[in-house]
């Protein structure tokens, strides 16, 4: 089902003129990974894994589903990484540790982030309407704009 609505979405809109598309698929290397590979040959993967040794796993395959395919490997994102204690400021690490390092070396790339657990400190004074969005001026608000840089300037040294 994912798959056909893919193709609708890239055959049946009218996109214009496009630096880039970022599609957040589910994990694993089922049909929709031959899919996207079938409908977009040259696409590129960041491959997003928690630090537990089981979701390295799981990304390990789909990194190695997208290298099968042809697909380059930008990065892995750590997600999860560790949580800052809010009383002391010390990190913690619920999920383990250094899963997304380990991943990023078995496929011979870059760990691009290690992003902590938390939520946004959106304040109720600043009706954004983006719960879910760091702001820039925050400690994983600049996190998330340097992994874009870095996304950017790979993208931009493979031209």
């Amino acid at each position: 089902m994912l798959g056909k609505m893919l193709r609708n979405f890239f055959s049946e809109i009218e996109w214009g003129e496009l630096d880039y598309v970022l599609l957040d698929l589910p994990p694993g290397t089922g049909d929709i990974a031959l899919d996207v590979h079938q409908m977009i040959p040259q696409s590129e993967e960041i491959i997003v894994t928690t630090p537990h040794a089981t979701a390295a796993f799981v990304a390990a395959r789909a990194g190695a589903m997208a290298l099968h395919v042809g697909h380059r490997i930008i990065g892995v994102v750590e997600n999860m990484a560790y949580s800052v204690c809010s009383h002391c400021g010390e990190r913690e690490y619920p999920f383990g540790r250094g899963g997304g390092g380990r991943l990023a070396e078995t496929l011979h790339t870059e760990l691009l982030a290690q992003i902590p657990l938390g939520s946004p400190d959106n304040h109720p004074s600043e009706p954004d309407f983006s719960p879910s969005v760091f702001k820039a001026d925050t400690p994983v608000g600049a996190m998330y704009l340097e992994m874009a840089d870095r996304i950017l300037a790979s993208a931009d040294s493979k031209n």
